[in-house]
């Protein structure tokens, strides 16, 4: 059975299931309705320009609901899910502070290809994230519900990693654990994953020959060297151990970080360390 959209005027007024009418909203043609009346509905039959905001119960003028999500229709090959989040300071209780933690649910929403910002407003009280996540089959609204709540809680365990990552405090760069999470995120994904590994040739030579303060010198400088190059977002790079640095490469970028490693590889060839004339670096790098 169709969904039976009711219209006043060629504008739609409300949506009729079951015996029950529905409501549209005049400004944005979404509906709220209980996940429990759109079993048996794909995406395909909610009709054009109309938005379904599937909820878990209205009782009254209370509405109980996971996360504020409208579909669309799926057309031409693809639908959408428009999501908002909205946060509040005074209730936030995170520990590392709302902005910054908005800040790395915008960069996860970024990274993530079936996602798309689509507005964010922060008035100083209130911060409004507004997002689409693409779906690409034409599920039944149910199994649609359930992979894009799958993929808010990905966002959002994205976004806390991204709150925590942390910086080794020698080199600056970020750190092992940050590496380690970056990988698992980055290869549980669709988008394209180079790792390169950044190894420094003979380093227990400079150590023995120059000194410990000296080879800390030159891992600050290679790892410098990465940092001029990389974005922290699509090319990112971070202390794996002792003397081995590495960069992770993602999107478009990752098809290219053969000639990013060989730029790199160059630059820390021709480096030259002021207080040791006679010191001279080289990486292998893979």
């Amino acid at each position: 059975m169709p969904l039976d959209l009711i219209r006043d005027a060629d504008a739609p007024v409300a949506f009729r299931l079951q015996g029950r009418e529905f409501a549209c909203e005049e400004e944005t043609g979404q509906t709220t309705v209980p996940k429990e009346f759109l079993i048996g509905f794909r995406l395909s039959e909610i009709p054009e320009n109309i938005g379904i905001k599937p909820v878990e119960k209205i009782d009254g003028s209370m509405i109980q609901v996971e996360n504020d999500v409208a579909l669309s229709q799926f057309s031409g090959g693809s639908a959408s899910a428009a999501v908002e989040e909205m946060f509040r300071r005074k209730l936030w209780d995170g520990d590392n502070g709302l902005s910054p933690y908005v800040a790395a649910l915008r960069q996860a929403i970024d990274e993530t290809e079936e996602a798309d910002e689509t507005d964010f407003d922060d008035d100083d009280d209130y911060i409004f994230l507004h997002y689409d996540i693409t779906i690409t089959e034409d599920l039944e609204i149910q199994a649609a519900v359930q992979l894009v709540d799958a993929t808010i809680g990905r966002l959002h365990d994205r976004a806390d990693q991204l709150a925590r990552r942390r910086r080794d405090g020698l080199l600056g760069i970020f750190d092992r654990g940050t590496f380690n999470d970056d990988l698992s995120y980055a290869l549980s994904g669709k988008q394209p994953v180079t790792l390169v590994m950044v190894d420094i040739d003979r380093f227990k030579q400079v150590n023995d020959m120059f000194g410990h303060l000296v080879g800390d010198e030159v891992l600050r400088a290679v790892a410098n060297v990465l940092a001029t190059k990389c974005d922290d977002h699509y090319r990112v790079e971070y202390r794996y151990g002792g003397e081995e640095l590495a960069l992770i490469v993602t999107g478009d970028d990752a098809a290219s970080a053969d000639e990013l490693a060989e730029v790199i590889r160059a630059d820390v060839e021709r480096f030259h360390f002021d207080t040791h004339p006679n010191l001279r670096v080289t990486i292998s790098l893979g």
